[in-house]
C-alpha cells in the first residue's frame, strides 16, 4: 500500500514540474515575435496571383518585380530594411513602434516610376504596392494598420 503511495506522489510530482515548465516556456515564446523571411520571388507570385484580373492583364510578372524591388529600396531609405539574418530596423528603434505610412509608399512608389519614365500606370502601380503590403503583413513582416 505504501508503494502506490509513493508512485502516485511522485506521478503528481513530476506532471505538476512539466506544467509548470510549459507554462513557463509558453509565456515566454508569447511575448516574442517570430521573425518573418521575405523571399522576393514568393512574394512577386503572390503579388501577382492576387492582382486583380484588370491589373494582371495589363502588367507582367517583371513590372510586379520591379516595384516590389522599389517598394524594398524605399524600406531602405526610410531605416525600415535589414539583410538577411539582421534584426528588422535594428537596435536604433529600441522600444518604439514604427509606423509606415502605406499611401506614402505607393505615393513614393508611383514617384519613382513616373521619374524613371517607366510605362506603368499609377494605378497599376498602387494596385501592386497595396498587394505587396497585404502579403508582408500575412507572413508577418509588417503588423496590421494603428490606431
Amino acid at each position: 500500500m505504501l508503494v502506490w503511495v509513493i508512485v502516485i506522489v511522485g506521478l503528481v510530482v513530476v506532471v505538476a514540474g512539466a506544467l509548470v515548465a510549459v507554462g513557463r516556456v509558453t509565456n515566454e515564446l508569447e511575448h516574442t515575435i517570430s521573425p518573418a523571411e521575405l523571399r522576393v520571388d514568393d512574394a512577386v507570385a503572390a503579388v501577382a496571383e492576387a492582382l486583380p484580373f484588370e491589373v494582371a492583364a495589363q502588367i507582367s510578372h517583371d513590372d510586379v518585380e520591379r516595384i516590389i524591388g522599389w517598394v524594398l529600396d524605399w524600406f531602405d531609405e526610410v531605416g525600415l530594411a535589414s539583410d538577411f539574418g539582421e534584426e528588422l530596423a535594428g537596435d536604433w528603434v529600441g522600444d518604439r513602434t514604427v509606423t509606415v505610412d502605406e499611401t506614402e509608399a505607393a505615393d513614393r512608389i508611383v514617384a519613382r516610376a513616373v521619374r524613371t519614365g517607366s510605362a506603368l500606370d499609377a494605378v497599376h502601380v498602387t494596385v501592386v504596392v497595396d498587394e505587396f503590403m497585404a502579403y508582408l503583413r500575412d507572413i508577418g513582416a509588417i503588423a496590421g494598420e494603428v490606431g
